[in-house]
């Protein structure tokens, strides 16, 4: 009973520091990779931080339907003559 009480203490204390840390630890692994097989280990930064200005670059688009087009029309039921 205490070793399966230890086990599942083990399994949530590695799941709340994974969940938590997770990134991190995906980030300096991706890190060593990269140096380890002589890529450039600034890469990552440098592709995050690109898209981020690239988001804050955009302009706003313009409007390209006018503001007066799909409103609301108020309109009145055709009786027909005939009854059909």
């Amino acid at each position: 009973m205490e070793a399966l009480v230890t086990v599942l203490l083990i399994i949530f204390i590695a799941g709340f520091f994974l969940r938590h840390f997770g990134k991190y630890l995906l980030r300096f692994f991706l890190w060593r990779m990269a140096k380890r097989f002589g890529a450039n280990s600034n890469a990552f930064d440098q592709n995050r931080r690109s898209r981020k200005a690239a988001r804050q670059e955009q302009p706003a688009p313009e409007q390209i339907i006018p503001n007066n087009v799909g409103e609301y029309v108020d309109y009145e039921e055709v009786k027909k003559e005939n009854g059909l």
